[in-house]
């Protein structure tokens, strides 16, 4: 009995032993990540971003109201390299939630179709003069990007109706005619904006676009602007926009990871294209089989879209795309948010002189950051992208505005009755 109590207290001591150095090397290891994490913290490479404001008091109280953009930015270490900070977040940031969404799919008049994305959580409880923010995703994407769910869910924490649109063909929908999208085509964009603003007539609307989203975003803008119509919009955002698509494609064409990115974007935009290979393939102009092997944007676009939009070359195309043109007709109150170290919106395409003339736009360029990167913000590596607080503290002053104005309307229209 006695050498089976020794055994058994001898177990049982071995087992408290043992339990106690696993708490110890527990310990030691959590406190060596903490130690860890706050010297990594400690080097972060910060800098202030550079600000560009058109000449407009407006503006710039509305950049005041914004003190997220203007904070110092703090690369996430180890990731402050352009195509670390590209790559990463492209396969490995994830929306902080599961987005679900209701999908609408939306004919137009040349018997094509878009679809937008509505937000199912929460939607239905928001005020009807909620602000409505539309997002247009980057090249061949849409509402299940990780870049855009963040945005819905940010938006929505800070009360906005988000809606995802997406181009024909992006995020599952249908392409229903032989025609494809562009960075120059804004006719989807011009009938769903009538039709959103009819339906919220008495919400603040907003866009936000990035990347080709942000592209014809602007265009749509300027063009408007140029019209001499008052804006639909009554602010927008626009992020990592490739602004001149000739430079843009030329820093791609030159350069070894340019290549990569134009490669795999080609690769996106052939997945889009694979289900409706069929129905090109009698386009008069469309070359479907080079379309369906295209190997870089470049490709796609010389096989495909300039051909379905009446461009001689893919360089006309180009030329006749970028939506620095169009920014000294925009009238909408616009925020741009580049990174300087943008392997495809690269910075030599940054507009900065146009944006410097209009009253109405403001630019931030951080000095990192990647292509839709960012990754210096709460929650790092895999929380929201930088610019997202402070575009929505941008959008929350303009609804500031609106409804300061709407104010002050009512209040003349009491007085002289």
């Amino acid at each position: 009995m006695k050498s089976s109590a020794v055994i058994v207290y001898g177990l049982g001591f071995a087992a408290v032993a043992a339990a106690a150095a696993t708490f110890t090397a527990s310990t030691l290891l959590l406190s060596l990540l903490a130690a860890l994490t706050a010297w990594l913290d400690s080097h972060r490479s910060a800098a202030a971003p550079e600000v560009i404001v058109g000449a407009s008091e407006v503006t710039r109280r509305r950049l005041e109201a914004s003190p997220a953009l203007l904070e110092r930015y703090r690369a996430f270490p180890g990731l402050r390299n352009p195509h670390f900070a590209t790559i990463f977040p492209s396969f490995l940031r994830a929306a902080p939630q599961s987005v679900a969404y209701r999908r609408e799919c939306v004919r137009m008049a040349d018997g094509g179709h878009v679809t937008l994305d509505w937000p199912l959580e929460r939607s239905e409880a928001l005020p009807e003069d909620a602000p409505l923010l539309l997002l247009l995703s980057g090249i061949a994407g849409g509402s299940a990007d990780s870049y855009v769910q963040h945005m819905v869910v940010d938006a929505r924490r800070a009360g906005y109706r988000a809606v995802a649109f997406n181009s024909r063909g992006c995020a599952g929908g249908p392409i229903t005619v032989p025609q494809f999208y562009s960075a120059s085509w804004t006719g989807d964009l011009r009938e769903v904006v009538p039709l959103l603003r009819a339906r919220h007539p008495s919400a603040p609307f907003f866009a936000c676009g990035w990347s080709l989203g942000a592209n014809i975003l602007v265009n749509f803008l300027g063009e408007e602007g140029a019209k001499g119509h008052p804006p639909i919009l009554q602010g927008a955002v626009s992020l990592c926009n490739p602004f001149d698509l000739v430079t843009c494609d030329a820093a791609l064409e030159s350069t070894f990871m340019g290549r990569i990115y134009s490669r795999s974007m080609g690769a996106g935009l052939r997945r889009v294209f694979a289900p409706h290979a069929a129905l090109f393939a009698e386009h008069p102009s469309v070359d479907a089989s080079g379309t369906a092997a295209a190997q870089s944007v470049r490709q796609f676009d010389e096989c495909m879209t300039r051909r379905t939009f009446g461009f001689d070359s893919v360089d006309a195309y180009y030329r006749a795309s970028g939506s620095r043109y169009r920014l000294s007709h925009v009238n909408t109150p616009l925020l741009c948010v580049q990174a300087a170290d943008d392997p495809i919106a690269v910075d030599q395409a940054v507009p900065r002189e146009e944006i410097a003339n209009n009253p109405h736009a403001a630019l931030i360029v951080t000095p990192s950051g990647g292509h839709l990167g960012w990754i210096a913000a709460e929650g790092d590596p895999f929380g929201s992208p930088w610019p997202y607080r402070g575009a929505l503290q941008w959008l929350d002053a303009r609804v500031v505005e609106l409804r300061a104005d709407a104010g002050t309307g009512l209040k003349s229209m009491a007085v002289s009755s």
